[in-house]
């Protein structure tokens, strides 16, 4: 490879210079390649074209997720008959006239009952979810499955660690809000908004003074459109209020 005579004091150590690196890691980095000894996580930029807003296609982490949404379509079923009733429920003896009775397509009593009394039994819409969420849960797990057993057929990547990491990461977000909850109780929704607010311009690499005092308006934007203007219910007993003259408590409880 050819370099600029620019270039040669940077990539061609002298003889005396030379002996003094014992490895090879310890010898100058090459100008040319040093570009190439950065290898950065987020994929390229690609355009966006409308046609693939819609497109569906299955990656490496597919078949991880389809898992995990046919488990939790079990559960919901698992639970279906002791969280809306139906453990204790007792039917009538004449079942089909009960029926009947409910759509509305057979008359007792001198009356016809309308199709929405059934609609509004806790029951049916949980019930109208599962006949949809089981089966396409069941349905997609056995269509991933197929597609995993035919990359590792073709010897395709089939290890979804990268993105197992990536839906882990996200958790961490939950535990900010979690502890955003916990702290309104103690410290009111105004510091504990700003707080939150200014930590996570922070976290999110927006880390000069600028940035942060955007961070620290915005929040406090929030805080007066919702407690002021809209007046949006918060906990009554804040530990950082009662702790306030009884006029300053009042006013922090209403406005923030």
């Amino acid at each position: 490879m050819h370099y600029p005579d620019s270039f040669l004091p940077l990539v061609q150590p002298t003889q005396n210079s030379e002996s003094l690196y014992l490895f090879d890691e310890q010898m100058p980095v090459d100008v040319v390649d040093a570009a190439l000894l950065f290898k950065s996580e987020c994929p390229p930029d690609v355009k966006f074209k409308s046609e693939n807003l819609f497109k569906f296609r299955r990656g490496k982490g597919d078949f991880h997720a389809s898992v995990v949404a046919a488990i939790l379509a079990l559960v919901f079923l698992a639970f279906f008959w002791t969280e809306t009733g139906w453990e204790n429920r007792k039917l009538p003896d004449e079942l089909g006239s009960y029926i009947g009775h409910q759509f509305g397509l057979i008359e007792l009593d001198g009356r016809v009952k309308r199709l929405g009394t059934i609609l509004k039994q806790s029951w049916v819409v949980p019930l109208l979810c599962l006949l949809v969420l089981v089966p396409a849960a069941l349905l997609n797990l056995r269509e991933s499955w197929r597609v995993r057993q035919w990359r590792k057929r073709f010897m395709l990547p089939t290890d979804a660690s990268y993105e197992t990491a990536k839906y882990a990461a996200a958790l961490e977000y939950v535990v900010y809000f979690i502890m955003y909850t916990i702290s309104v109780p103690i410290l009111g929704y105004l510091l504990s908004t700003l707080i939150l607010g200014t930590y996570l311009t922070w976290r999110l690499g927006y880390r000069t003074p600028k940035w942060l005092l955007i961070g620290l308006l915005s929040s406090f934007a929030v805080v007066i459109v919702f407690r002021s203007v809209l007046q949006i219910k918060t906990p009554v007993s804040i530990w950082l209020y009662d702790q306030l003259p009884a006029a300053l408590r009042v006013f922090m409880l209403t406005y923030f």
